[in-house]
């Protein structure tokens, strides 16, 4: 079983790596670069080296012009290539007023992903002002909760309140995605483990964000004993150091998955997010 990590103690290559990350930041920023912030599973003692990213946001003072945010994207995409880790960083800039006020449909400068490397490589990216991303409201939430500034003002000083609603309108996006069709079929550990931190917001709300290891263990204390064995399965695959020969093989971990059993999940799932939601 693999041990969890969390910045600034972990191995000394990914923090390396992501203060390395950070001077990038800065030397294409300059002073107009408020802060880096990190959030997702390496800022919540949940990252296992075969399977979790590098969750990262970065506010700026004012909006930068285009073809610097592309300038600097192309450089991100480069940088992402060089990582320690097998999964990718995942990066958005904002600007501090969106930070301070968190609009309900939160703008973003620009954003990073493996999805978007080849995009970004071959300037098929729009850098317009118009762009939204809805997982900025859950990125934004985790920040304010649970994050470490990497650089820059205090996430108290640089951020403001997440309307509760919004974050959980977020979290609830991707759980319908999880939900749809087959979908649980394509990494069923993620989706098992997001199922089950999705259920602990509905169920308990106390307004907490848990990682993918908190969710799985709420999971197999509060959720019928006879989905307890598929919610270990999938903590087990997720904390796993087993290393993916491929893209494929990280998203199920390696192992074989019942796919009754993932559907009985999901169903339950459909029905108990209904019962919770009226």
């Amino acid at each position: 079983m693999g041990t969890p990590q969390c910045y600034p103690t972990c191995d000394e290559r990914l923090k390396k790596y992501i203060d390395n990350f950070v001077s990038l930041l800065k030397f294409h920023l300059g002073d107009n670069l408020k802060g880096v912030y990190l959030h997702g599973s390496l800022a919540m003692n949940s990252f296992y080296y075969p399977k979790s990213d590098i969750d990262i946001l970065a506010v700026v003072y004012d909006d930068i012009p285009s073809q610097k945010a592309k300038e600097l994207n192309i450089a991100i995409a480069h940088y992402n290539e060089k990582r320690p880790i097998y999964g990718s960083l995942e990066f958005s800039l904002i600007n501090s007023r969106v930070a301070k006020t968190v609009p309900k449909k939160i703008p973003y400068i620009l954003h990073y992903s493996s999805m978007w490397h080849e995009r970004i490589l071959n300037d098929e990216v729009s850098y317009s002002d118009n762009m939204i991303d809805t997982d900025l409201s859950a990125h934004l939430t985790v920040v304010k909760n649970r994050g470490i500034c990497l650089y820059g003002t205090s996430i108290d000083e640089t951020f403001g309140e997440v309307n509760w609603e919004h974050f959980i309108f977020a979290v609830i996006d991707d759980l319908m995605w999880i939900l749809e069709d087959e979908n649980i079929f394509e990494s069923p550990y993620y989706a098992i483990l997001n199922i089950c931190r999705v259920m602990q917001m509905l169920t308990d709300k106390d307004n907490r964000c848990l990682s993918k290891n908190e969710g799985g263990f709420w999971g197999l204390a509060n959720l019928p004993t006879e989905y307890k064995p598929l919610i270990q399965k999938a903590l087990n695959t997720y904390r796993s150091d087993y290393f993916p020969k491929d893209e494929t093989d990280r998203k199920t971990g390696g192992v074989s998955w019942n796919k009754n059993d993932l559907k009985q999940f999901r169903d339950f799932a459909k029905a108990r997010y209904e019962e919770l939601r009226t």
